[in-house]
């Protein structure tokens, strides 16, 4: 099934809030699986995946992600390098934000693998791991072959269900009192 990338942007937040990420983190999560969507990748079976992970309480992609974003100044004159970091690929779109601001392009290179984002685009060569042991992250780099930007979403179904899941933990239960004041079909339903 096919899904606008702002579908998806508010399915994933709404999952990440479920997972019990705090307002501010479950909107980073959103506009992550979106961007990683937009460059190809299914933004939300890595989401999901991290969300559903127990090791997620260690070194968080999300906070770190954010931080990152929030700390590009500080790029160009000290390269970030981190350790034990679930899921890094989840880092890419906060990695873009900083290449934004900084109008620079941004070198991403995990165990082996490396990724280049001007913000916009990106390139990578080599698979990200689902959990790694460094990843640095510096300004340099020129993004010169740019995955394809997509503008829909086909996500893999199971994990656009899982996110479902999550999401469904955001609602409020039905009650006798709720469907009195007007939520529903209330005591009769004729239609």
């Amino acid at each position: 099934m096919s899904f606008s990338l702002n579908e998806v942007e508010a399915m994933a937040r709404k999952a990440a809030r479920g997972a019990g990420c705090n307002w501010g983190l479950a909107e980073e999560a959103g506009r992550a699986a979106r961007w990683l969507c937009a460059q190809g990748l299914d933004g939300v079976q890595l989401l999901s995946e991290a969300l559903s992970s127990q090791e997620l309480a260690g070194v968080c992609p999300l906070k770190v992600g954010a931080s990152v974003a929030d700390r590009a100044a500080t790029l160009p004159c000290a390269p970030h390098k981190l350790a034990h970091v679930a899921y890094p690929v989840l880092l890419l779109p906060f990695v873009a934000m900083a290449a934004q601001r900084l109008e620079q392009a941004v070198w991403v290179e995990c165990d082996g693998a490396h990724a280049v984002t001007d913000g916009q685009g990106l390139a990578m060569t080599g698979d990200f791991p689902d959990h790694a042991t460094r990843v640095d992250i510096l300004v340099d780099g020129v993004l010169s072959a740019p995955m394809p930007r997509q503008t829909r979403a086909t996500p893999d179904p199971e994990a656009w269900a899982a996110l479902a899941r999550l999401a469904h933990l955001t609602y409020a239960p039905a009650t006798e009192a709720s469907r009195l004041h007007g939520a529903g079909a209330g005591l009769s339903d004729n239609d």
